[in-house]
């Protein structure tokens, strides 16, 4: 079981990501196909982040990989390639 300070460390450092400038430098809105993203505007609350999520590391990561590219729909190549470039976490 995690703790709670490093339950709140997690928490923190996914707001880190959501505060900081991780997205692709294209309008955020479009997607590359010219599409509108729907996903783009609705709020999450991170603050519920289960205990048992906030443990695996690779779900974290996915997390703030998610929330670098404003929650747009992604493939899971887009996704690792995200983690890796930002090393959110290492992956196999």
């Amino acid at each position: 079981m995690i703790s709670a300070p490093e339950l709140r460390s997690v928490v923190d450092d996914i707001k880190r990501v959501a505060a900081g400038d991780y997205g692709n430098t294209s309008d955020e809105e479009a997607g590359s196909d010219g599409t509108q993203n729907t996903f783009g505007g609705r709020a999450y609350d991170i603050d519920r982040l289960h205990a048992d999520d906030a443990r695996d590391k690779v779900f974290v990561a996915i997390l703030k990989a998610l929330v670098a590219r404003h929650n747009r729909p992604s493939s899971p190549k887009e996704l690792a390639t995200c983690i890796m470039k930002h090393e959110f976490t290492m992956l196999g």
